[in-house]
């Protein structure tokens, strides 16, 4: 079984592309979500969520560096896991990571285009045909 994931929120950063010594590329985004809810006092509470994203295809790569940045409101489709790592101290830590599957932009920032092609195949108006 696969635990999938789909997430609708803003970057939060501009994409980091690292090359790893092997010489393969991963794209590394902060993607943050919010909940919205009255407290008992009919206060409005808002809570965000940062979320840890990771991209390993070439392909949807180059399409994050050409298509996404800071600020966007993205769908992120992916599955998800816990990377370790030793802090300073030299403890051991779980993080929970999303690999990114497919990223689709949302909203547009000044200057990039319009082009609603998702990384990962597909198309944001492929529900253009529904007769109603």
């Amino acid at each position: 079984m696969k635990c999938k994931v789909q997430l609708i929120g803003r970057l939060g950063a501009e994409p980091e592309i690292t090359t790893l010594p092997n010489g393969a590329q991963v794209a590394n985004l902060s993607v943050a979500t919010e909940e919205y809810w009255k407290d008992k006092q009919g206060q409005a509470q808002r809570r965000t969520t940062w979320h840890r994203v990771k991209f390993w295809s070439e392909g949807t790569i180059g399409y994050i560096s050409r298509n996404v940045a800071k600020g966007q409101l993205v769908e992120v489709e992916g599955t998800f896991r816990y990377e370790e790592y030793n802090d300073r101290e030299g403890v051991k830590n779980k993080v929970p990571v999303i690999n990114g599957t497919n990223i689709m932009p949302l909203s547009f920032n000044e200057g990039q285009g319009g082009n609603e092609q998702t990384a990962g195949g597909g198309s944001s108006n492929e529900h253009d045909e529904i007769p109603f």
